[in-house]
């Protein structure tokens, strides 16, 4: 008689699930996948694609277990495995660009005159450019802080960092984008009114 997989260690599972014990796998999932779904709900905030997303990690982590190399639990490797798909789901369906492919700075507004209305437009295209031109780890603090209007907190646990440091790659993004939005004003492509 064999003993429940319930009362294994997490490197035995593997050991058992890599030699094609699925129901070892089963137990793996099953001991790990409340903390992975509390992380991906709060990263995705839509009840919605919880299950999907779900889904999509156990099949990488069924694809890649003999990647694992217990050089951290196993249950932060499966969350990091959760919180890189969520990542990935964002490009995907271009949720961060989603404000660019409706360009609502194109919209008149009727307190604006037409010259306003060009000057508004060509402002928010040269910050665009801006943003896009920062290293992708301060582009992310500045998008999910700023744009996004998250807290520090949710953004450190987004991108798994601490708080000073969003607080510092927040200040950093910010000196950047304002030293590129100078050099823009420079060479002439915007007036940025006071």
């Amino acid at each position: 008689m064999t003993s429940a997989p319930a009362t294994f260690e997490d490197s035995t599972l593997i050991k058992l699930a890599l030699a094609g014990e699925v129901e070892y796998f089963a137990a793996l999932m099953d001991r790990h996948i409340p903390a992975v779904r509390k992380r991906v709900h709060f990263m995705l905030r839509n009840t919605h694609d919880v299950d999907d997303l779900l889904q999509e990690v156990s099949l990488k982590v069924w694809c890649h277990l003999s990647t694992f190399r217990s050089e951290s639990t196993f249950r932060t490797w499966i969350i990091r495995v959760a919180t890189n798909e969520v990542l990935q789901s964002y490009r995907r369906e271009k949720r961060w660009s989603v404000a660019q492919d409706l360009d609502l700075d194109t919209l008149p507004c009727a307190r604006e005159s037409p010259q306003e209305s060009v000057a508004r437009n060509e402002t928010a295209r040269t910050v665009r450019r801006a943003v896009a031109t920062l290293p992708s780890k301060y582009r992310q603090v500045l998008i999910l802080r700023d744009l996004k209007e998250l807290s520090e907190r949710e953004v450190a646990q987004l991108l798994e960092l601490s708080a000073s440091a969003v607080k510092t790659r927040l200040f950093r993004a910010r000196l950047r984008l304002l030293a590129a939005l100078r050099k823009s004003k420079k060479q002439g492509r915007v007036s940025l009114a006071a």
